[in-house]
């Protein structure tokens, strides 16, 4: 039997195409902060953590540890060229897979393709919408969309603990299915359907 390797390289196994200026950022603050848990703020854009982060909200990330970004917990990780925020839905238990995690946003009806610990910057400690702190509340998963977001999540840990690399071609289409509602609306915006509102 072969030694596992400690670790996965930043750039391996993304599901999206690897932002080398994003991930040697993060591991220059990786470098820069050792150990110590550095509080980085940025803003969400977007409705995809539905009432637990509003859009617009600006959120208190803080870097850690991988101890830190269990399941339930929200963390920002890189996801190609953006930082996205979103709740830990399983965590991978062998193999290679012990390098992932799966994560969905609250408001989100399917689960998102496999993150690689290493593109995770932290976990999302609070968010503000003006000027005052609030930590993050728990899962509230809407009924109707409760059952779509399990089959999604159920199917993509069957696939991550079988391969990280079928995991992630599978969710491809997986994520064109959740983007197809805002990409269609978007595209008769463009061709002048101003009519059309999202």
């Amino acid at each position: 039997m072969g030694k596992e390797p400690s670790a996965l390289p930043a750039n391996a196994l993304v599901a999206g195409p690897p932002w080398a200026p994003g991930i040697n950022d993060l591991a220059r603050l990786r470098a820069v902060t050792g150990n110590s848990r550095v509080v980085i703020h940025s803003v969400v854009r977007g409705a995809s953590m539905g009432i637990a982060i509003p859009d617009g909200a600006r959120v208190r990330i803080r870097s850690g540890s991988e101890d830190m970004w269990r399941v339930g917990k929200v963390i920002a990780f890189l996801a190609g060229s953006r930082l996205m925020a979103h709740r830990v839905v399983y965590e991978g238990q062998r193999g290679a897979a012990k390098h992932f995690v799966l994560t969905q946003g609250d408001g989100n009806w399917l689960c998102d393709p496999p993150v690689n610990r290493s593109t995770v910057v932290g976990e999302v400690e609070a968010f503000a919408t003006a000027d005052e702190w609030h930590p993050v509340a728990p899962a509230r998963i809407r009924p109707y969309k409760e059952f779509a977001a399990r089959a999604s999540q159920t199917l993509m840990r069957l696939a991550l603990e079988r391969s990280p690399a079928f995991a992630i071609s599978i969710s491809r289409p997986i994520s064109w299915l959740r983007m197809a509602p805002r990409l269609t609306v978007s595209i008769l915006r463009r061709c002048g359907a101003g009519y059309v509102r999202h």
